[in-house]
């Protein structure tokens, strides 16, 4: 469908289109295939397009084509046209919809009863029960998931995906005899996974073939005109007859791993032979100053591609791996054989940020809510009210008994989501009653405590002298740019946060709080590097040896091509061995040390320690926490925390505690994969195969201790090739730890365990995992172990299953139904993950303040925190509040403009924080591109805003309305003198000017025009006024 603009359309037309191309239509654009419809104004996100398109119409004509951007749904740029191509494989008409309904059904009567006869009852029930859902789908002539599996009934013909290659392509095949032998293991697991379903009533078994057999393919492959066959080995291949074979002799390069010297002798042996050496980097200039320090020229790119001449050329570009074509007597070196760098980077120019979770947008009907002066209530929606001349919207709470209070809309601010610690639902306060203001006073009292000694720790420490480090020396922007991975750009700002802290002559003591995964670590190793650059030691501690190990491997890996000494103290080294770290650590000649608790031991004496990094600190004992206490005044600490922190804590604590946030996901992350099952063998055997055949491993969580070997022996039968292990809470320490290390290290493929694997441990080579009884575990819960997996770039599965025939609670349903809508990443589990963060703030406040959060709410203890922390530092708290106008006029946003009420109240939201008029021309602006034109009664909210705006600072109290005449009330002790009053009454004709006040008749035409033209002239009079009252006396 091609959209231009100035032709006409119907929008109706294009939302019957869009949906018969597979796009869903949705009230906010959020994602790729989706469309939304509000009056004049259509927006997509193509299929096919990075970003999402807004089609506004004038009358049929399309009047213009916007990009726009999904988190502030703001438009960013003009298009001319767009072609919006179809979001599904397969798109069907009303007419092939009908018959393929009528062939389902035939299909199925004759095969449920081969189905019931073959494999029992229940089979054939669930076959009945599922495949008629999608027969009713078919007659209701809508796309739905799922339907590219009846593509044999619909095309009436087998389709693969060879029959999309045009006839000229050519066809690669790497390793033709391992794409052979691969072919027949996944077609044969195919067919049995096919089988195995249709077994269980899963599927219908369908006509014709639902995978390519190799003999198909080796047919298919001999009707083309070209194809090219890449082996390592010149082995005959009975299926093909190749025309020629050409034999091109590569071997690798070598690996110089930083040695320079060693780098600069080869490059002179090879031009001593006439070679052509290619040298492809990130670092151009950087190299073309070493080869000049040793008295070797490099040859312009030309010399290469037109001439071939023997020489040394330099390319910028970022390759795996370099080879030699020994023949050509050419040598391609890259950045991986030079420096020993990692993987190059792919190229990215925007980041997703991570969840933002604003507390308003999560209200719907019947959560609980706090008010600011009233305390815990129950949301009851929005409501139109009218009287005094005009609707308005209000939010109706429901209190304690039958109370209910309607807050308008303007004051929307005072109101927040309550989320207490671990979902716990609160007691509703009653409305006028005394309860909330000694509740919130209790609080305050506790929050001012603890503020009052972060303050006095802050300040000592601040005190202190510290050491300064050296600025980033070429040996750090070095490792920096071997980094094998794009920075986000949270990490960027935290690396140059620790820097500044590193460089700065007080003592460093900053907390880096980001989900597993993140990229703390390399934080760390940066801040570690710069450290060790200026000669003194550094020491890595961690809660678990398995920790400790995955840091160990990675510093070592990253410090490999420099002089820098990597030990660990573990119970996994020997006596002697640890003995010999010790001694290092003493003499100097150990640099980075890594360990767990045994680092804070006694005998453990630093030469020159000058940073210490400690990971999840809130997982170490008391003992331990007091020792690195008594570090704290000497050294630098960086601690990490995998607990996210959020922001609204963060903003609070701003000032009092050095923290830094990575919320943004890192590159190449893909969505968890999500189903949720009743539990079968068979689906848990294919899972665990899947998964294993990639070369993975598998979290398998089951949260019984007493029954889990069994669970685990089970397994073992299901796949009898897989090594299985367990792991619960009720292990001693180091049998845990030796079962989370095998795991690790790949001596195992299956870990059966409890919700002990929920924080801490990453291991990327795990991609899937099943839990057994998902409905009996929270929403939070459940979010962090899923997230568990996927921590590589690799796809990841989660499988929730549940008993089957069990019949499961309604907030159990809800929260799986939760759960399989929001596998997006950083998309929906906004509760879940607050939840998860105020577990976060628990960790960081201490146990005493998470009840305290619990008695008032999260946002609203940030609010009392923030406050207490501003007086004990002897600011004032800002203090800003509109005064009231109340005027005979709606003034409320329709749901015919504004269709969600979340969208409404985001909008009120925005309103009710904005402190300058340009704020609400941008409001103004944003309805306008995202809504179409702005309703009356929406222009009347705007226009009385900006009087709001006018009156706060020049001394109006308030604008209100009775009857005929519109009262600008003046605030106690400002009053308007004689010869002003009277000047302006010449001015405004037909209005009353008073010492104290201002009356205007509610008739006046254009009223809001009047009121602010006399707001404008306000603030002169009240200035001549007082001039004159000076004068009199």
């Amino acid at each position: 469908m091609l959209l231009q603009k100035g032709k006409e359309v119907s929008l109706d037309e294009c939302a019957r289109r869009l949906a018969d191309m597979g796009y869903k239509r949705v009230d906010l654009v959020g994602g790729p295939a989706e469309f939304s419809l509000r009056g004049g104004i259509l927006d997509i996100f193509t299929a096919t397009e990075p970003f999402p398109v807004r089609i506004e119409l004038f009358g049929d004509d399309i009047e213009s084509i916007r990009r726009f951007e999904v988190e502030s749904q703001r438009s960013t740029g003009s298009l001319d046209s767009i072609e919006v191509n179809p979001a599904r494989e397969i798109l069907i008409s009303s007419e092939s919809a009908g018959q393929a309904a009528q062939a389902l059904s035939h299909l199925l009567r004759s095969e449920s009863e081969r189905v019931e006869a073959e494999f029992g009852r229940e089979a054939a029930a669930r076959l009945r029960r599922r495949v008629e859902e999608d027969i009713l789908h078919f007659e209701g002539g809508a796309c739905f998931d799922g339907m590219e599996y009846y593509l044999p009934i619909l095309c009436n013909k087998e389709y693969s995906l060879l029959d999309s290659l045009p006839r000229d392509a050519v066809l690669l095949l790497d390793e033709p005899h391992q794409i052979e032998n691969h072919w027949a293991e996944l077609y044969q697991e195919l067919l049995e996974s096919l089988e195995s379903r249709v077994r269980r009533g899963e599927v219908l078994r369908l006509p014709g073939a639902h995978a390519i057999s190799f003999e198909s393919f080796t047919e298919w492959l001999g009707r083309r005109n070209s194809s090219v066959l890449l082996s390592i080995l010149p082995r005959p291949l009975s299926w093909m007859c190749a025309d020629g074979q050409v034999s091109l002799p590569v071997a690798p390069m070598d690996v110089f791993s930083a040695q320079i010297a060693l780098l600069i002798e080869q490059i002179k042996t090879w031009l001593a032979n006439r070679a052509r050496i290619l040298l492809i980097t990130r670092q151009p200039h950087r190299i073309i100053e070493l080869l000049g320090e040793h008295d070797l020229s490099v040859r312009p790119i030309e010399d290469l591609i037109e001439r071939g001449k023997s020489g040394v050329y330099v390319a910028e570009g970022a390759v795996r791996a370099g080879f030699k074509l020994t023949e050509s007597n050419l040598m391609v070196l890259t950045d991986t054989e030079m420096f020993g760098a990692g993987r190059p980077r792919r190229q990215r120019k925007t980041f997703r940020k991570g969840t933002a979770i604003t507390s308003l947008l999560d209200i719907a009907e019947g959560d609980f809510v706090v008010h600011i002066n009233h305390g815990i209530g129950r949301y009851r929606g929005l409501t139109k009210l009218g009287g005094n001349g005009g609707d308005r919207d209000y939010l109706v709470v429901e209190y304690a008994g039958t109370d209910k209070l309607y807050v308008p809309t303007d004051q929307i601010d005072r109101i927040q989501r309550f989320i207490g610690a671990d979902g716990q639902a609160p007691t509703l306060n009653k409305l006028g009653g005394m309860e909330w203001a000694k509740t919130t006073k209790r609080v305050k009292a506790s929050v001012k405590e603890m503020a009052k000694e972060l303050v006095a720790l802050y300040a000592a420490r601040q005190s202190l002298d510290g050491y300064s480090y050296s600025p980033d020396t070429p040996w750090q922007q070095e490792l920096e740019s071997a980094f094998r991975y794009e920075e986000t750009p949270d990490q960027l700002a935290v690396i140059r946060e620790i820097k500044e802290d590193l460089e700065s002559a007080k003592p460093m003591d900053r907390l880096v709080c980001g989900d597993v995964g993140y990229g703390k670590t390399e934080v760390a190793i940066r801040a570690v590097f710069k450290v060790v650059n200026d000669g003194r030691q550094v020491a890595v501690l961690a809660p678990t040896t398995v920790l400790a190990q995955q840091h160990f491997n990675t510093f070592a890996e990253r410090f490999a091509a420099y002089p820098v000494t990597v030990g660990m103290l573990s119970r996994f080294k020997t006596r002697s061995e640890q003995k010999k770290i010790v001694e290092g650590l003493r003499t100097g000649d150990i640099d980075v040390v890594i360990g767990t608790h045994r680092l804070l031991s006694k005998d453990i004496e630093f030469k020159n320690l000058g940073l210490l990094v400690v990971d999840e600190e809130q997982r170490f004992g008391v003992a331990h926490k007091e020792r690195l206490k008594q570090l704290r005044k000497t050294v630098d600490v960086l601690t990490l925390s995998a607990t996210p922190i959020p922001r609204t804590l963060h903003m609070s604590l701003s000032g009092i505690r050095d923290m830094s946030l990575i919320n943004d996901p890192p590159e190449g992350r893909a969505p968890i994969k999500t189903f949720c099952r009743e539990y079968e063998d068979d689906i848990v055997r294919d899972a665990i195969l899947r998964e294993l055949d990639r070369g993975g491993q598998v979290y398998f969580v089951h949260n019984r201790v007493e029954n889990i070997e069994h669970v685990a022996e089970h397994l073992r039968k299901l796949a009898p090739h897989a090594r299985v292990a367990a792991g619960h809470g009720q292990m001693s320490e180091d049998e845990l730890e030796q079962v989370m290390m095998d795991l690790y290290e790949g001596e195992s493929d299956i870990l059966v365990c409890t919700t002990i694997i929920e924080s801490g441990l990453d291991v990327p080579n795990v991609n899937t995992i099943i839990i057994n009884n998902a409905d009996k575990m929270g929403l939070a819960q459940l979010y962090q172990l899923r997230g568990r997996v996927g921590r590589s770039n690799r796809q990841a599965y989660a499988y929730l299953l549940y008993e089957p025939h069990r019949v499961m609670s309604e907030i159990a349903e809800k929260r799986l139904q939760a759960i399989r809508e929001f596998s997006d990443l950083g998309s929906g589990f906004k509760i879940a993950l607050r939840d998860l963060e105020i577990r976060g703030a628990g960790n960081l406040l201490g146990p005493q303040q998470h009840g305290q959060m619990q008695s008032v709410g999260f946002d609203m203890y940030c609010q009392l925190l923030s406050e207490a922390v501003q007086e004990i530092k002897g600011e004032a708290p800002e203090q800003f509040e509109l005064p009231p106008a109340d005027l005979p006029m709606d003034a409320f946003i329709p749901a015919r403009y504004v269709p969600t009420e979340a969208q409404r109240l985001s909008l009120y939201k925005k309103m009710t924080s904005v402190r300058h008029e340009q704020d609400v021309e941008k409001i103004e602006e944003e309805l306008r591109d995202r809504f179409g034109e702005i309703p009356r009664a929406v222009s009347n909210s705007l226009g009385i805003l900006k009087l709001r705006i006018k009156s706060a600072g020049i001394g109006v109290e308030a604008i209100t309305h009775d009857r005929s005449k519109i009262t600008i009330k003046l605030a106690p002790g400002i009053r308007l003198a004689p010869d002003v009053c009277i000047r302006l009454r010449k001015k405004f004709g037909g209005c009353v000017f008073m010492a104290d006040r201002v009356l205007i008749d509610s008739r006046s035409p254009r009223l809001l025009k009047l009121l602010g033209y006399i707001l404008d002239d306000l603030p002169i009079a009240l200035e001549d006024s007082k001039l004159y009252f000076m004068a009199m006396i």
